[in-house]
């Protein structure tokens, strides 16, 4: 069965410096993936070719097997950026959920069900009417993440989802990120802090110098994050690499 998401050979050039070369990766629908590395390893770029909103500059980019173009990595594929303030654009939580789905011109009654949905899956329920400027940083990151769910994607990437946040926040977005996986998406997180989550995931690529060094089952190729300079507790298992516990 082929992928959801799959890249063959991807490179990326800015003003003649190589970002990433010959990145080959796949998602099985439903994975729960992580994707870490040292700082300017390529992580972020990567996810922008992802989305479309960079063009690669050689390889491929195939979503259910076949080539795709930016305009449907746009609608398939949605992007969470670390700065989740900036995907904010209404006076509340239920009005910025529903900002996405509006501009697909869907009826009011997919709008509400949809929005409804994604307010459910991302444990919104008691911030619904509250305007995103009196939000915590873990609840705004929550409602940036629900406003791409009510767009149905059919994959959703994230970038560094616990940055800057306090512990309650961080636990907040990881529980959210359980419940995305539980309802079936398909997930790539890329961070630098895999001890928070990594135990929750099934798949880990790690990037190095511009190249994939690392893909595998997460259980099995986790102590390699050590090979790359990426934190880890020491004498840790893997069912020690989360937040949630204790």
């Amino acid at each position: 069965m082929d992928a959801v998401l799959r890249t063959e050979d991807l490179c990326l050039d800015i003003n003649g410096k190589a970002i990433f070369k010959d990145v080959s990766l796949s998602l099985e629908k439903g994975t729960f993936a992580a994707l870490c590395g040292r700082n300017g390893a390529g992580k972020s770029q990567l996810l922008r070719c992802l989305k479309g909103l960079r063009k690669p500059t050689s390889g491929n980019i195939l979503i259910d097997g076949n080539p795709s173009s930016p305009k449907e990595r746009m609608k398939r594929i949605a992007l969470v950026f670390q700065s989740a303030e900036m995907q904010i654009v209404q006076q509340s939580v239920e009005k910025d959920i529903a900002f996405g789905p509006e501009n697909l011109g869907l009826d009011k009654t997919e709008v509400q069900r949809r929005v409804d949905e994604a307010i459910s899956i991302m444990n919104l329920e008691e911030k619904r009417l509250q305007r995103p400027q009196t939000l915590s940083g873990g609840e705004l990151r929550k409602t940036a993440i629900a406003g791409v769910l009510a767009m149905q994607p059919d994959v959703i990437l994230l970038d560094e989802p616990f940055a800057n946040l306090d512990y309650p926040s961080t636990l907040a977005v990881i529980k959210a990120l359980i419940a995305m996986h539980e309802r079936g998406y398909t997930i790539l997180v890329v961070s630098h802090e895999a001890e928070k989550f990594l135990a929750h995931t099934d798949m880990l690529f790690i990037m190095d110098k511009g190249s994939l060094a690392v893909a595998g089952k997460s259980e099995e190729v986790f102590e390699r994050l050590r090979d790359y300079d990426i934190y880890l507790p020491k004498s840790c298992s893997f069912g020690d690499l989360t937040w949630l516990k204790g």
